[in-house]
């Protein structure tokens, strides 16, 4: 009895205990050299689960890349979203992470591609610097190189060959699937049995400062409703025959979950619908607990965290150029070095962020696939709808548009406030200093300035 009593006392207290596979976001922060005793401290902090306390103990040296990675990630996704409704400041809570990134929204979708872009990257490129003694530089690819466009049709192919130091991207891609992967594959198969601890999320508020002004800041309410004109038009009724119908759900009698085609124009209505209708289903319903609704979507999450975890190291991959240097005299190309270099992680970065707004649910039973169905583009891939992040919703992750600063000449573009006041329209803050200006240098030595009065305007949300 005592003993069956320690076996359960052991499995509570050592196996992980949320399903936040990018927690290791976190070692943003860390600086340095690691040893050992980093790993554990690092996993007693919550920082890093077993699996990757695991790979840390075998392979400290890696670990100041996966701090960097872990920067490089943050970096891109706040940069991608700064000017959307959701600006990714949830990353910054890591490892403590809200809703909006724990139950499989297209957020999280984002995010955890991205973290492993970063990480595949940063590993290689680490490879290829020499600074890894457990990697070097890639082996060289069978076939030769391919000349220039401008080397004569005459030119062998034997004056061309492999060299210098490729980007090592295979033996990252093994390390990146073995830091992130093996974790999310146990709970996918239903080997690891967790509970997610949430800590109390406190609201924030946007803060304001503005530098000190010789006269008061004046605020001006502008709203962004359209027009009296336009609104006093009688809407266009629809007849039976018009009227698209959806079909209804047994258990409240609403429109049930249905799949759209995202559009670019009406990307957010769509979402909002789908949104709504997902609540019909207490697994999507953020009013239902989270920890009931994890209960249920754990192991979809964590299977959509594996696709999108290999869709994020696939457009890293897929961004391997060939580079070359040529050797001859006179700069004349005679003989021509070759390797294989990864591209700039911001080419990745920009390819996932457009390919955010075209993922697609995961279904929760998917048929087998037949022989002769063709294969379907490879996308990010998603299990809870996202609402629209307008509006404060502690239970969804939403922190609000409340009070963001936007661009009023942007529109509805991304960081415009026709997208981020959600129709509520804004205010406008003017403000005046006094700047030197009209600065002119006299021999020798004094520089004259005349004072100049500006006027700012900056646009905050209502």
């Amino acid at each position: 009895m005592r003993f069956s009593v320690v076996i359960l006392i052991f499995i509570f207290v050592f196996l992980p205990k949320s399903t936040k596979g990018i927690r290791w976001l976190a070692l943003h922060e860390s600086v340095g050299n690691w040893s050992e005793s980093d790993c554990s401290e690092a996993r007693r902090s919550g920082w890093l689960y077993g699996v990757q306390a695991r790979v840390c103990r075998r392979q400290p040296a890696a670990m100041p890349h996966v701090a960097a990675a872990a920067r490089l990630a943050r970096a891109a996704c706040l940069a991608a979203h700064a000017g959307e409704r959701w600006n990714c400041s949830s990353i910054e809570l890591a490892p403590k992470y809200t809703p909006d990134l724990l139950t499989g929204t297209r957020e999280q979708a984002y995010v955890y591609a991205m973290s492993a872009a970063a990480l595949s990257w940063s590993v290689a490129r680490a490879c290829a610097a020499g600074a890894l003694a457990a990697c070097s530089c890639a082996a060289p690819p069978r076939a030769p190189p391919r000349p220039p466009r401008q080397a004569a049709p005459t030119e062998p192919h034997a004056r061309f060959k492999w060299g210098g130091c490729g980007d090592n991207f295979q033996w990252a891609e093994r390390f990146a699937k073995q830091f992130l992967d093996a974790h999310e594959i146990d709970v996918r198969d239903g080997r690891v049995e967790e509970e997610t601890e949430l800590e109390p999320t406190t609201e924030r508020t946007t803060t304001t400062s503005t530098e000190p002004t010789t006269v008061p800041p004046v605020v001006i309410l502008v709203d962004d409703q359209p027009a009296a004109g336009n609104t006093s038009v009688a809407p266009r009724r629809k007849g039976r025959r018009g009227r698209k119908r959806l079909p209804r759900s047994p258990r409240r009698g609403r429109p049930t979950r249905k799949r759209y085609d995202y559009e670019e124009d009406k990307e957010i209505q769509y979402r909002n619908i789908e949104y709504r209708m997902a609540a019909d289903d207490p697994r999507f319903d953020p009013q239902v607990d989270l920890n009931t609704r994890l209960q249920y979507l754990r192991p979809l999450i964590a299977s959509a965290n594996l696709i999108n975890n290999r869709f994020g190291r696939k457009v890293v991959s897929q961004g391997m150029r060939t580079k070359c240097t040529c050797h001859g005299v006179s700069g004349s190309c005679s003989v021509r070095t070759c390797w294989r270099s990864l591209s700039s992680l911001s080419r990745a970065a920009s390819v996932l962020s457009q390919q955010s707004a075209r993922a697609a649910v995961l279904p929760a039973h998917s048929s087998p696939r037949r022989a002769h169905r063709p294969r379907r583009a490879a996308r990010l891939r998603y299990v809870t709808p996202s609402p629209d992040y307008c509006e404060p919703d502690p239970a969804a992750g939403s922190l609000g548009t409340h009070g963001r600063r936007c661009n009023a000449t942007l529109g509805a573009s991304a960081g415009g406030c026709g997208r981020l006041c959600c129709g509520r329209g804004r205010r406008a803050l003017r403000s005046s200093r006094l700047e030197r200006c009209r600065c002119r240098y006299h021999w020798c030595c004094r520089v004259d300035c005349q004072l100049c009065r500006v006027t700012t305007e900056d646009h905050y949300c209502n």
